[in-house]
């Protein structure tokens, strides 16, 4: 059964130009799929746009089907009633994805009441529950705290405890730990992966990390300036790639493991460049970010 479903979509501004082009994939039901890339591939306007949430001025065709629901071009009731019941996110940076103004459990409280129907006391309790879900220490004071009293890892507990509030079908995780101290990360991942095995989730992973998709992932996504570059097993595409693009981001990773060794965890195995000639192209070394062999990259989409 597939769960997502996204077909030819495409991202285009106001003036017609292209940010993410004819991009197809699909998630089945409790299945992992990753999306790597450079900065600027559109890996997040993919994400924004399976949620309904692209920026003012930007426009998404093509077919994106949760279940039998269609979303392109679907009411703000229908994106409102899906949001959270049947697809959540967790986004890079929880201050900017959380509201400063409420209290957490306020916060928690809106989803619950809105998909769940809680009230009163049952309401309260699902409060708690959810915080104490995701190894809140003393989720009673995290309710009543706002989201600058507590750490940044602890805030990223409560983005991911709002986004499992409501169980929803498919978790949407836009790199989720970039934004974290490297000490918080694994406790984070941990988190997620626990999470969504235990709930049966499907879970799609936007990331440029390539150490993470190969321990959170059984699917990848190759996207390179708004387009698909190749997909596939992720174990076959982290040591077997057939795109050279896929190659050059796979060699990057390798030439950063050398000097990281102790958070890096990509399958081993030799992945040869075809043309040998790139090797000598200081914009096209692997010893290089992928950002920096692709001086074109799209400045108008923020995150990776």
């Amino acid at each position: 059964m597939t769960a997502l479903s996204v077909q030819n979509l495409s991202v285009q501004t106001e003036d017609h130009r292209a940010l993410v082009s004819d991009v197809s994939f699909e998630l089945p039901a409790g299945q992992r799929l990753g999306i790597i890339g450079e900065s600027g591939s559109g890996k997040s306007l993919t994400a924004l746009a399976v949620l309904g949430l692209l920026p003012s001025g930007l426009r998404a065709s093509g077919s994106i089907r949760l279940g039998n629901t269609e979303l392109v071009g679907a009411s703000a009731r229908t994106l409102n009633g899906v949001r959270g019941s049947g697809i959540a996110a967790v986004f890079q940076e929880p201050l900017t994805a959380l509201d400063p103004l409420m209290r957490i459990g306020e916060q928690l409280a809106w989803p619950l009441s809105h998909h769940r129907g809680l009230r009163g006391d049952a309401l309260q309790r699902a409060i708690i529950e959810a915080l104490a879900a995701v190894a809140l220490p003393n989720p009673e004071k995290i309710a009543r705290s706002y989201i600058h009293e507590v750490s940044g890892g602890q805030r990223q507990r409560v983005a991911i405890a709002l986004a499992l509030a409501c169980n929803p079908d498919i978790l949407i995780a836009d790199e989720p730990t970039t934004a974290l101290d490297i000490s918080v990360q694994a406790e984070i991942l941990d988190l997620l992966d626990g999470a969504v095995r235990e709930r049966g989730m499907s879970l799609l992973l936007i990331s440029h990390d390539l150490a993470v998709v190969s321990q959170m992932t059984e699917q990848l996504l190759v996207l390179r300036g708004g387009e698909g570059i190749e997909q596939g097993p992720t174990r076959q595409l982290l040591t077997t790639p057939e795109a050279e693009y896929t190659r050059l981001l796979v060699n990057t990773a390798r030439s950063l493991e050398a000097y990281l060794p102790e958070v890096s965890a990509l399958p081993k195995a030799p992945v040869p460049l075809d043309d040998p000639a790139r090797a000598d192209d200081p914009a096209q070394s692997p010893g290089n970010p992928p950002g920096h062999a692709n001086p074109n990259t799209n400045p108008v989409e923020n995150q990776a």
